[in-house]
């Protein structure tokens, strides 16, 4: 096995893993992977309700992962990492064995299935 590249602490790739381990987090980032988006559209994708939205969207931006603008009334948003899609199509390939161990996990939570 080849050594990390860079070596980082534990507890923040934990925290970042832990950003990106809420669904609708996870869901706002994919959106953004598209372009830049006003939180009226990212609600209207995520079908979530506008609160929800901007808090998850807070939290991104508070992590350094998403960057905001206003224009006029509407604030914009974009990702600030690129190449967070490979990261989560890497995790999707590694989660095929896994699914069904993963999807029945009770030692995690909570439930979002």
């Amino acid at each position: 096995m080849a050594p990390p590249l860079v070596s980082a602490d534990p507890a923040t790739l934990a925290r970042f893993f832990r950003v990106l381990g809420d669904p609708t987090r996870l869901r706002l980032i994919m959106a953004l992977e598209a372009g830049e988006r006003s939180v009226g559209e990212l609600v209207i994708e995520l079908g979530q309700r506008q609160p929800r939205v901007s808090a998850h969207l807070a939290c991104l931006r508070h992590c350094g992962l998403v960057e905001h603008r206003r224009q006029g009334r509407e604030v914009l948003y974009r990702l600030r990492l690129g190449n967070l899609q490979a990261l989560i199509d890497r995790a999707a390939e590694l989660t095929i064995p896994l699914g069904e161990r993963l999807a029945t996990c009770t030692r995690i939570g909570p439930d979002w299935i």
